[in-house]
């Protein structure tokens, strides 16, 4: 059963939904009356009932829990379910005991070791139950609004994926727990070459529309055990946890026609992007930490932008925007890809660097008059 309350903004969050757990009808129905005008009131007469509703309902932030309404010995079954239970949101939402009189301290005391919150006395005031409410309310409502923010923190604001910083964070917990079950782990990461240069001239609400379709085909393109994020500009990668070489090679596989449907596959098509795949089984060693692991997928997520694709291998070796593949790796921080890669590009772009400082030097003195041109330089023998 439900209470009445205020209706909220479009950015609120919903209203707190109370449990509560109680063999008495005339005081479930009392704490609903007193509790419905500001929250969500569910009611329960017994353990088992209250243990479903408290799994099924993510928006339950506080349990009143009479300890008379518990099947055995010691009046705790529910609390000792609730600070056992696997998932973290049950296990720490907030129970307050409802106590007789005559409970004793040591009761009490119990209680608190099991993972009590708080206690009130019955028969309670409706101030006094109301105000507990508010208290462990507020304090569930403030984490998550924390919790929130950090979503909407994690995400990129065109697909609706994760984000780079937040598939760096997943990907370390994602390789300690390979490395503590001995489980494969593998990533598939794909760069759409020409996606920004195709859609900026678009008009915004296609381009929107454009990327946000493309977030959804991709996340329907994995299990449900599997994650992916938009790692650049126009680069996504793939968490493929349990996952082999096959598996991760069958990913990408059934990722190429969802890609050709939307033209993100030819460069020949409309659009003009063309679609690189690299695949990536990191092997973690015992004495190898995750950092380091991590510092290896970046340096191969870097050969992403730097290299070219197997069906471009007739082009020269330097093409004109490996440029702008360093300043990407540059904004995103990838400095061990960018410490690999720069020495080789300032050899080749050396000579230039030594003409235009000669060039400079050269108008700085001899700088040109505004009625002839300057003359040449000789060099005498």
């Amino acid at each position: 059963m439900e209470g009445r309350g205020k209706k909220s903004g479009d950015d609120a969050l919903p209203r707190a939904r109370m449990l509560f757990v109680d063999r008495s009808q005339l005081m479930r129905k009392a704490a609903d009356r007193i509790l419905g005008d500001e929250f969500r009131v569910q009611l329960a007469e017994d353990t088992q009932t209250a243990w479903i509703i408290l799994q099924d309902d993510p928006l339950i932030q506080v349990v009143f829990y009479d300890q008379d309404s518990s099947e055995d010995s010691d009046g705790l079954e529910l609390l000792k379910r609730i600070r056992s239970c696997e998932s973290r949101r049950v296990r720490s939402t907030p129970v307050v005991i409802i106590t007789d009189d005559d409970d004793s301290e040591a009761f009490r005391q119990r209680a608190l070791n099991a993972g009590a919150t708080d206690f009130i006395d019955k028969p309670f005031r409706p101030s006094e139950l109301l105000a507990r409410a508010r208290a462990h309310a507020s304090t569930a409502e403030a984490v998550q609004r924390l919790r929130l923010m950090q979503r909407r923190q994690n995400k990129d604001g065109e697909t609706g994926l994760g984000n780079r910083r937040y598939f760096f964070e997943r990907l370390a917990q994602a390789l300690s727990f390979a490395r503590r079950h001995h489980q494969p782990l593998s990533l598939v990461h794909i760069h759409l070459d020409g996606l920004n240069a195709a859609l900026k001239p678009r008009d915004p609400v296609f381009r929107r529309a454009r990327l946000a379709r493309l977030g959804r085909m991709l996340h329907r393109a994995i299990r449900q055990e599997d994650t992916v994020y938009r790692t650049g500009p126009e680069t996504f990668s793939f968490i493929l946890p349990g996952t082999n070489d096959a598996g991760a090679e069958a990913v990408r596989c059934r990722l190429v026609p969802e890609l050709d449907g939307m033209g993100m596959l030819d460069a020949a098509g409309e659009l003009g992007i063309s679609a690189r795949f690299i695949v990536q089984s990191p092997r973690i060693d015992e004495d190898e930490g995750v950092l380091e692991a991590l510092r290896r997928i970046r340096e191969g997520m870097g050969t992403l932008l730097i290299e070219r694709d197997s069906l471009k291998k007739d082009e020269p070796e330097h093409h004109p925007d490996d440029i702008d593949s360093l300043l990407e790796l540059a904004r995103h921080g990838d400095m061990e890809q960018l410490r690999e890669h720069l020495p080789e590009v300032l050899a080749k772009l050396k000579p230039l660097l030594e003409l235009a400082n000669q060039l400079s030097n050269q108008s700085d003195k001899n700088p040109p008059s505004d009625s002839e041109p300057p003359a040449p330089k000789t060099e005498r023998r």
